[in-house]
């Protein structure tokens, strides 16, 4: 009887192409990866839209239609990061060895800052007394975009608790409700009005808790990776279209407001939607974050090298503030050296700038990365060095323990 059933599991190895005793390789789920690399590079995007004069720009032009559209899509930069952190973070419990990881996001944000000051010093000519270069650290203003450290430390430390509430229900439905009413009392609280006047309108939830709204991106990250929708094509369409009409909403209710705002020269604006936590800008985020999370790869070399690009995004967007300053603005290395012309300089006009998206995004990018690289290795050295050297002194003082008691 045995060797039957041997023999049927030669055959069905012979049909399916495996060798007996073969482990079939598991596809790598690069989803995340590459949902931490877009967000990084869309940050890039949105800032693009800071430095380039967008923002002081009349849009009375159909024309600018475009780059609005653009505009929403690089602004879930931050958001995807967020729903990324409660997908990748919902196990982890309350310990010692969990509160450690704050470490090497504290040291990454302090070298960071110390580069930050000294770019300062030499690009603005600014002056750091001790006082300042202290306000600076703890108000998370040393490095310009350390806000986001501000936010991510503050989450980091309720981690273990919120996931005692995600982890605390018993079935999907639970888990569900537990988005959705963290949702309304957040996100819809904060952008959910009703009226056709922008000074008259009237806010329809209670917003006592609606700055609590990256709360909801993490409970939503969370839930996606306990309940998954399936992985079809079906379900593909349906987001995407989701997401469209998020994106068109966005897109024509800010346009509509701008074009309106005769008093402030037709400048971009948004009445309740340009804040992260706006309900279309979370559906949207949302959205993208659905299409991208499954996707898999079995090579080996794709796999690599996300890995190592989204291992060190937070370097990359935090060291990112001083190539947007170089390249934008024009900068060179000492008062003798030639001066290198920024994107700005180069061309004057808003719409050329947009036409020359490519000699800028794509170099501050790939800058940021190679300095965020280099910071996380000198984090991987210095962790390296501190463990092995705790190692030396361990082995030293078991190794001297006997010497003494004899």
């Amino acid at each position: 009887m045995d060797h039957v059933k041997k023999s049927a599991a030669a055959v069905k190895n012979k049909k399916t192409g495996t060798a007996a005793g073969a482990v079939t390789e598991k596809p790598y789920f690069a989803g995340i990866d590459i949902i931490k690399i877009l967000a990084v590079l869309l940050v890039i995007c949105i800032h693009f839209y800071l430095y380039n004069g967008f923002y002081a720009f009349p849009l009375t032009n159909p024309s600018a239609i475009g780059p609005i559209v653009f505009r929403w899509v690089s602004y879930t930069c931050v958001p995807l990061f967020m729903i990324s952190t409660g997908y990748l973070m919902k196990n982890k419990t309350f310990s010692a060895k969990f509160y450690t990881g704050l470490i090497k996001v504290i040291f990454i944000y302090i070298v960071i800052s110390i580069i930050c000051i000294k770019f300062k010093e030499h690009h603005f000519h600014d002056v750091f007394t001790p006082w300042k270069m202290l306000k600076g650290y703890l108000e998370y203003s040393n490095a310009q975009y350390g806000w986001y450290i501000n936010y991510y430390i503050a989450l980091f430390l309720i981690i273990p608790f919120l996931n005692l509430a995600v982890n605390g229900c018993k079935t999907g439905v639970q888990k569900f409700f537990l988005v959705a009413m963290t949702v309304i009392v957040t996100v819809l609280a904060k952008s959910l009005y009703i009226g056709f006047e922008q000074y008259d309108q009237i806010k329809l939830l209670p917003d006592y808790l609606a700055e609590a709204w990256p709360i909801a991106y993490y409970f939503t990250g969370a839930f996606i990776r306990d309940c998954p929708p399936k992985r079809n094509l079906r379900n593909k369409l349906i987001i995407l279209a989701a997401g469209a009409v998020s994106l068109s909403f966005l897109t024509c209710s800010s346009y509509k407001q701008t074009l309106a705002d005769e008093f402030n020269d037709n400048i971009f604006i948004s009445w309740n939607f340009n804040n992260y936590g706006a309900y279309p800008v979370y559906a949207l985020s949302v959205c993208i974050f659905l299409l991208l999370f499954d996707i898999t790869t079995k090579n080996k070399g794709v796999k690599f090298v996300l890995r190592q690009i989204s291992g060190v995004t937070l370097g990359t967007y935090l060291i990112s503030y001083v190539f947007d300053n170089m390249f934008y603005g024009g900068w060179r290395l000492n008062d003798s050296s030639p001066r290198h012309t920024g994107l700005n300089e180069k061309y004057a006009e808003v719409g050329d700038r947009f036409a020359h998206w490519y000699e800028i995004i794509p170099k501050i990018f790939i800058c940021s990365l190679i300095c965020g690289f280099a910071v996380h290795k000198l984090y991987d050295l210095c962790a390296f060095l501190v463990k092995k050297g705790a190692a030396a002194m361990k082995s030293q003082k078991e190794s001297g323990a006997p010497a003494a008691r004899k």
